[in-house]
């Protein structure tokens, strides 16, 4: 049973505007292999079927989730589309912000201006330049905490399986599989801890709000 919203009229619409990369074929994949393939983690997965990704098949008791590559990814690529569009729709308006702020209409082009203001609006362009290019050097904080939020749940993931997994190709003893699961145990412990005390170490300071555009 598909649990998404989308009606399947709707979703071969989504796989013939985004279609599959050349050479990749579709198939049926449960949670952690689709997680794999889209180089993400299950919770991000599990997320995204949150958010309305198809399904082509709800797990639970025991069964396990079955999702369409082509399904998935096209879903996906439809929502970064629309992400990218809002970005595009952002910009527009902080230029006509800017515009505004500097003595222009929002029609208005830099040309129909005067010097002065012409000026003003570039000095802000190529602040603008230059704070792009700083941000191929730093990172917000909200972007590393979810790269590490994804990494943990990933390997978090990973280690809470493996001993089942090692166990069934491998005919491990039950006593071997509680060592393994011991060891897998502390290592996720020792990464919470290490993430824990990397944000203590770099507390963000929270700067004070101002009223208005014009407080000094």
């Amino acid at each position: 049973m598909d649990t998404s919203d989308l009606t399947q009229l709707q979703i071969d619409d989504l796989v013939a505007r985004y279609p599959l990369p050349d050479g990749v074929g579709d198939c049926v994949m449960n949670r952690e292999e689709l997680a794999d393939a889209l180089a993400t983690s299950m919770n991000t997965v599990t997320a995204w079927i949150n958010s309305g990704m198809p399904v082509q098949q709800t797990g639970g008791q025991g069964k396990a989730y079955e999702l369409r590559l082509s399904h998935c990814w096209a879903w996906r690529q439809s929502k970064k589309a629309d992400e990218d569009l809002r970005s595009a729709e952002v910009k527009t308006a902080q230029m006509a912000m800017r515009l505004a702020l500097v003595g222009g209409g929002t029609g208005d082009s830099i040309e129909a201006l005067d010097p002065k203001t012409r000026r003003e609006i570039l000095a802000v362009q190529i602040e603008q330049e230059r704070f792009s290019a700083q941000r191929k050097q730093l990172m917000r904080r909200a972007d590393v905490a979810e790269m590490l939020d994804q990494m943990f749940a990933m390997v978090r993931d990973t280690m809470e399986a493996a001993p089942d997994r090692v166990e069934r190709i491998e005919a491990m003893p039950p006593k071997a599989v509680q060592a393994f699961i011991g060891v897998c145990d502390s290592l996720i412990d020792e990464l919470r801890g290490r993430i824990e005390s990397f944000w203590l170490d770099h507390r963000e300071v929270t700067a004070v709000e101002k009223r208005d555009l014009f407080d000094a």
